[in-house]
């Protein structure tokens, strides 16, 4: 017969969860900025939890290294160092690049259709770059383009048909990371980055239509690289990224 305390700890499981995923939005979308402390008490109040949940939850971000505690200080969001940043890049090559040439045996045509479509968003968003009056996106055209990018990876690696590779891609969020650490500038993203970007991912998946494993491997090692070379600079220049 089932222990009376088992709702309470599912519950409390279910709150940190809350917890984890509200923060973690928080911090995907730029709302709360490298350095930033974060006050449990506040947050707390902010979900309409305890503590305890957000305790949990900053807990499990930290070990993700989204989230640094300091002794004596609290809990604070990461600041991204070169060498961090680039080690990700590094990680993603490797993962994501094997990911594109399985995809390329196995990807479906309503797959293709789909990237097809997301191919698409991109043109659409860096046709409104290119309106702009600055030489760069908005912070809402960057948070919907990179949240598209999130969505062309994911499809990508689900296209693999590899659940081992996959489980790895998912399980490793300081990958996603990449992508988070940009959210909070839009001059990241300009109409020259945004526009190389459609071409790299019309040629990608060309060749995964074609079926060329070996084509898709390199042609997502080099936008990888390119976007690790743009990030990089770009974080260097604003004095970011040691």
């Amino acid at each position: 017969m089932p222990s009376r305390k088992s709702p309470p700890i599912a519950m409390d499981q279910s709150l940190a969860e809350k917890s984890y995923q509200y923060i973690r939005d928080q911090l995907s979308r730029g709302e709360m900025t490298p350095g930033e402390r974060l006050v449990n008490r506040s947050l707390a109040a902010k979900i309409g939890v305890s503590v305890i949940p957000v305790r949990e939850a900053i807990h499990r971000l930290a070990s993700e290294g989204l989230v640094e505690h300091v002794p004596g200080a609290g809990a604070f969001v990461r600041k991204p160092t070169r060498q961090s940043l680039d080690n990700l890049y590094v990680l993603r090559d490797a993962l994501e690049s094997c990911a594109a040439a399985e995809a390329a045996r196995y990807i479906s045509v309503s797959e293709l259709h789909a990237l097809d479509e997301l191919l698409e968003r991109f043109k659409q968003t860096a046709a409104e770059i290119r309106q702009n009056n600055k030489p760069h996106s908005t912070k809402r055209q960057l948070n919907r383009w990179l949240d598209d990018e999130t969505d062309f990876h994911e499809l990508l690696v689900e296209a693999s048909r590899n659940e081992v590779l996959a489980k790895v891609i998912r399980d490793n969020l300081a990958i996603v990371n990449v992508f988070e650490a940009q959210r909070s500038d839009p001059g990241l993203l300009t109409y020259e980055v945004a526009a190389e970007t459609c071409q790299s991912k019309s040629q990608l998946i060309d060749a995964l239509r074609d079926r060329d494993a070996d084509l898709a491997r390199k042609l997502m090692s080099d936008s990888i690289q390119r976007g690790r070379h743009v990030v990089l600079d770009f974080l260097s220049q604003k004095g970011r990224a040691n």
